[in-house]
C-alpha cells in the first residue's frame, strides 16, 4: 500500500478529492448538529404555565374592555359623520387585551400604546404613499419595518403592526370608481372604507387617506388609555397601579 506522501506525489488530484470529501463530511456533521439544536427548540423551554388571574382582576379587565370599545364606538358614530374617519378599527381589539388584560406588561404602557401607534402609523403611511399602487409588497414591508422600528426604539406594541397593515389595506370608497368598489369588501356606513388590492390612484389621495386613518387610530388609543387610567386603578392592591411608567 502506498504511503500518503507517495499518493501525494503520484496523484495530487486524488488527494485533493479525498480532502474535499473530508471537509464535506465535517460540514454535514456541523449542519446536522445545528439542525438538531434548532428542532429541539420547537419542544419549548418548559416554562411553567402562569397562574390563573383572580376573579376581580378578570372582572376589571372585562369592564375596561367593555367601556373602552363602547366609548370608541360612541365617538365613531359622531366622528364618522363629521370627518369621515374609519374610527372603529380592528387594532383596538388587541389594544384592549393589553391595556386591561395585562396592564403590567411593557407593551401595555401609555407610551407604547400611543408612541407605538404613531410610529407604526407613520411607517405604514410612508409605504402607502410610495408603494400604494403595489399594495402586495407595501403591506409586508410596512408590517416588518414597523415591528423592527418598535424593537429598536424599545417600544414594543403588537397592535402597532395592525396599524401599519391597515394603512396599506383600506381606502375611502369615494376615491375609486363605483364598479371598482363593487368588487371590493366595503362597509355599509356613511363613509365606506374598503379593502383593496391597490390604494388610491394619486400620491396626494394616498397621503390624505392615510392621515385620516392615522388620526382615527391615535384618537382611539388616547380614549383607551384614559379608560385604562380610570379602570385599572380601581384595584385595591397598591402594587397594581397603572401605568408602570409614562415614558
Amino acid at each position: 500500500m502506498k504511503s500518503l506522501s507517495q499518493l501525494k506525489l503520484a496523484n495530487p488530484s486524488r488527494l485533493l478529492h479525498l480532502a474535499q470529501i473530508g471537509c464535506a463530511g465535517s460540514n454535514f456533521s456541523a449542519l446536522q448538529a445545528a439542525s438538531g439544536i434548532y428542532f429541539r427548540r420547537w419542544k419549548g423551554a418548559h416554562v411553567k404555565h402562569p397562574a390563573r388571574s383572580k376573579i376581580y382582576k378578570a372582572a376589571l379587565a372585562w369592564l375596561g374592555c367593555f367601556l373602552s370599545i363602547l366609548l370608541v364606538g360612541g365617538i365613531f358614530g359622531w366622528v364618522d359623520q363629521q370627518w369621515s374617519l374609519p374610527l372603529m378599527l380592528a387594532s383596538f381589539g388587541p389594544t384592549a387585551a393589553l391595556l386591561y388584560g395585562s396592564p403590567k406588561l411593557p407593551a401595555a404602557q401609555p407610551w407604547n400604546a400611543m408612541g407605538g401607534t404613531v410610529m407604526s402609523g407613520l411607517v405604514g403611511l410612508l409605504f402607502r404613499v410610495l408603494l400604494g399602487h403595489k399594495a402586495w409588497i407595501a403591506r409586508p414591508l410596512a408590517v416588518a419595518t414597523s415591528v423592527g422600528l418598535l424593537a429598536v426604539t424599545a417600544s414594543p406594541f403588537p397592535p402597532g403592526a395592525a396599524t401599519a397593515l391597515l394603512m396599506t389595506t383600506i381606502a375611502p370608497q369615494n376615491t375609486f370608481p363605483a364598479q371598482h368598489c363593487e368588487s371590493g369588501n366595503c362597509y355599509n356606513n356613511a363613509a365606506a372604507w374598503c379593502i383593496f388590492s391597490t390604494m388610491e390612484h394619486s400620491y396626494l389621495a394616498r397621503l390624505t387617506g392615510g392621515c385620516r386613518i392615522l388620526l382615527a387610530n391615535v384618537m382611539g388609543q388616547v380614549a383607551m388609555v384614559i379608560v385604562a387610567l380610570l379602570v385599572n386603578n380601581l384595584d385595591a392592591d397598591p402594587a397594581e397601579g397603572y401605568p408602570q411608567r409614562w415614558l
